[in-house]
């Protein structure tokens, strides 16, 4: 097993000195990566569909700072030097997929091979709209940008004919200094697990029990099986709140809240589970 950190650059905690500092504390003690989150702008209001908060409330205002993923992935970059560098999750659909294969490749090559693309289709409509992103047909331009992306990252003539997107003899050069920049899926859906399972190199969850993750786990092995993929060299990775307290909480207490010892064992049921 593995831990990162997810570093604030969304709300109030969002801001230079923060980043800064957190990327470098992250490395010094040894984590294995630092992550952050994507929004580009938050409307004054939204119904209530935020799928990973009971109630469906998202949990940040509109008013609160939002700092672009990639340009915050690019300065923790130049902060760092061992750790990995991830985005929990990219959302695929709001951006054009030969630009955004061209700033990861260009944050791999400057950061020597360390960047891990967390891809998901999104859920906030409003901010498709403010993009000018196809909210409707999400799951399916997700898979051809993916698809498309790959291919641009080989470093050679890429002709491309999609139902979304259509290049013709071009060239994205240099290639992501680690030859191709490794895509976990996110989402929990059974249309996710199989999207990673086919065109991913892992997969990302959040907030899941130990429980939940070992049917998550299920699903995908029998998903590659359907692929004809061996689950070789496929990550499984989870997103998760982490809240340390003085004296132990109760028996229906989320995972990884509590005390140390609770916490301990919550990792080591992660482990059991896979």
């Amino acid at each position: 097993m593995e831990f990162g950190i997810v570093i604030p650059n969304l709300g109030p905690l969002a801001g230079k000195a923060l980043v800064e500092r957190m990327a470098q504390e992250v490395e010094d003690l040894g984590y294995s990566s630092l992550w952050v989150s994507d929004h580009v702008v938050l409307p004054s209001r939204s119904a209530p569909r935020y799928p990973y908060r009971a109630g469906g409330a998202f949990p940040i205002a509109p008013d609160q700072p939002v700092l672009e993923p990639l340009a915050t992935l690019a300065y923790a970059a130049g902060l760092t030097r061992r750790v990995r560098l991830g985005v929990s999750v990219l959302i695929i659909p709001y951006r054009n997929p030969v630009l955004t294969a061209k700033l990861l490749a260009t944050i791999d090559v400057f950061s020597e091979g360390r960047v891990i693309l967390g891809a998901g289709i999104g859920w906030m409509e409003e901010e498709f709209v403010a993009l000018g992103a196809d909210y409707r047909r999400r799951a399916g331009v997700t898979d051809e940008y993916l698809t498309l992306m790959r291919a641009l990252w080989k470093g050679q003539e890429t002709t491309f004919q999609g139902r979304f997107y259509t290049v013709k003899g071009i060239w994205s050069v240099p290639r992501p200094a680690q030859g191709s920049i490794p895509i976990w899926i996110g989402g929990t859906s059974a249309s996710a697990l199989r999207r990673a399972a086919r065109l991913g190199d892992g997969w990302h969850g959040i907030r899941l029990t130990p429980q939940e993750v070992a049917q998550t786990r299920a699903s995908l092995l029998d998903a590659l099986h359907q692929e004809g993929r061996t689950p070789q060299g496929f990550t499984l990775s989870l997103r998760g709140t982490l809240e340390v307290t003085d004296h132990p909480l109760p028996p229906s207490r989320s995972p990884c809240t509590g005390t140390p010892e609770q916490i301990a064992q919550d990792v080591l049921a992660y482990r059991e589970a896979g």
